[in-house]
């Protein structure tokens, strides 16, 4: 399936995410672009970070964008948005098959209640969530993929190299899923540093996406959060960028994401707030090792989660257009 027009609605960058998968369905033969009703808050760590494939709504980008909403063949809506959008949406296009993606969790913000049910007015053909943690939440939808864009690259650590590590959480709240803080993770990290085991790559203020990439390229292992039982973007560029990718993912996650994947689950290593001191110090020591599973992460990366293979997912959701 290729040449459909489609327009991706988000209420917020979504880290990316829309921006991405737009750029991937125009790689892949569709026309496809991301529309963003705001920023992330000014003054808030991600400032206007991920827009740099999303078009945000103003007085001089709305004749277009509405342009594009009329001739879409898919209008795919992503997490939430106010009723008067909804409405807009629906007052410019009534036919276009809709799809509603949901990104967040559950009783978390923003999403505290399913809110596809506002979407009711629209011709829904698919509800679609990303293949994560969040499908246990949505079991009547379907799990998609995030995609990474960035081309695939490895450094293996060498038996001079002392353990480079990457920690950058985009946050600090609390919640059941949407947590990243773990006080053993951050003490652990400072331990090992200031024993000169590793070299802690970990910015005390927000930095560009693409920026962070380039630096984790150059890195053996990236940890993502050790606080609940997912993985995030994280964990992803961190196979791209030929890193070890540690988190405490539960089966259901890696198996949800695996569904992508021909049923292999993704080589990320486990740690939570019992193990994570004892396994960074084995891989402090342990070269070998931290190479080997450097490249599982990486030949992974390449065998499965190429965008352009990925994105058919989303081609398969949109399977009832014409």
């Amino acid at each position: 399936m290729s040449g459909l027009n489609i327009v991706h609605v988000t209420p917020t960058p979504l880290v990316g995410a829309p921006g991405k998968l737009a750029s991937a369905q125009r790689m892949r033969g569709h026309d496809a672009i991301a529309v963003g009703l705001a920023p992330y808050p000014q003054g808030g760590p991600l400032g206007k970070m991920f827009l740099d494939r999303t078009v945000l709504i103003d007085a001089f980008t709305q004749p277009h964008i509405e342009d594009r909403i009329k001739a879409a063949d898919i209008v795919h809506l992503h997490n939430s948005l106010p009723a008067e959008r909804l409405a807009w949406l629906s007052d410019l296009n009534q036919t276009a098959d809709y799809v509603y993606q949901v990104h967040s969790p559950l009783r978390e913000g923003p999403l505290y209640i399913d809110r596809s049910e506002a979407c009711e007015g629209l011709d829904l053909i698919a509800k679609l969530v990303v293949g994560q943690y969040a499908g246990r939440m949505y079991p009547d939808f379907t799990p998609v993929p995030n995609l990474i864009l960035t081309p695939p690259s490895i450094k293996k650590r060498g038996p001079d190299d002392k353990l480079r590590v990457m920690f950058s959480p985009s946050h600090s709240r609390t919640g059941r899923w949407n947590a990243k803080y773990s006080a053993a993770l951050e003490e652990t990290l400072k331990a090992l540093k200031k024993i000169n085991k590793i070299e802690l790559i970990s910015p005390d203020q927000p930095v560009a996406p693409e920026v962070l990439m380039e630096i984790r390229r150059g890195c053996h292992v990236s940890i993502d959060e050790i606080a609940t039982g997912a993985f995030h973007q994280i964990s992803l560029e961190a196979m791209c960028a030929g890193n070890i990718a540690i988190n405490r993912a539960d089966f259901f996650c890696k198996a949800t994401f695996g569904g992508f994947c021909d049923g292999e689950m993704p080589p990320f290593l486990y740690a939570d707030d019992g193990n994570i001191a004892e396994l960074l110090l084995r891989l402090a020591d342990d070269w070998e090792e931290t190479a080997r599973r450097q490249q599982e992460s990486y030949d992974y990366f390449k065998r499965y989660c190429d965008p352009l293979r990925l994105v058919e997912v989303y081609d398969a959701a949109y399977q009832r257009v014409n």
